[in-house]
């Protein structure tokens, strides 16, 4: 069995096709929930950018294979610090260039994120042409401030690379019971 494990990793490791690329579908979608409340909420290639945080000196396929064979607690302790490097560098600074502090931060928890490690290298395994399609996982976090938010400025880590945002503020209204709302726009 460790011989066919063997076999596989270097298989893996001479496949081409793991290498990073340039990411495309990272996102973050910023709601403004009051005026002095955001919400940001990131959809990430977790284990790229995991992998440019962790050891940007191996290749992926590398890191892929350590980390998804890693034991729970050795990979909590790699993800704390690599979430403490993501929160320290993801900034946002509303009106007038004040600098939001984030808090309330959410991240995937350790099973999720051995699983979907995981099931990179299994996809790499079963077709090793095929270029990885796993879903993002997602970060939350808040920003709290004393002044009204009527603009943003976000830097995100140079790990999450280029990162799409959609803002928005949401309009609340109620409708009556057997009554027609007034207009509702966007």
């Amino acid at each position: 069995m460790l011989r066919l494990t063997a076999i596989i990793a270097v298989g893996l490791l001479n496949t081409p096709h793991l290498a990073a690329h340039e990411l495309n579908d990272n996102r973050a979608t910023m709601v403004l929930r009051d005026k002095t409340h955001l919400t940001i909420t990131m959809f990430i290639n977790y284990a790229e950018a995991l992998h440019q945080a962790l050891m940007p000196q191996r290749q992926l396929q590398e890191f892929l294979l350590m980390y998804s064979a890693m034991r729970p607690q050795q990979l909590q302790m790699e993800l704390l610090r690599a979430q403490e490097k993501f929160q320290a560098t993801t900034k946002v600074f509303v009106s007038g260039g004040l600098d939001a502090t984030l808090t309330n931060w959410v991240w995937p928890d350790l099973k999720q994120v051995q699983m979907y490690l995981q099931q990179r290298v299994m996809q790499a395994m079963v077709d090793p042409a095929a270029h990885a399609h796993l879903p993002p996982l997602e970060i939350h976090a808040d920003a709290n401030t004393n002044q009204e938010i009527t603009s943003v400025k976000v830097q995100f880590p140079e790990e999450f690379q280029r990162v799409s945002v959609v803002a928005y503020k949401p309009t609340q209204v109620y409708v009556e019971r057997k009554a027609i709302s007034g207009p509702i726009k966007f």
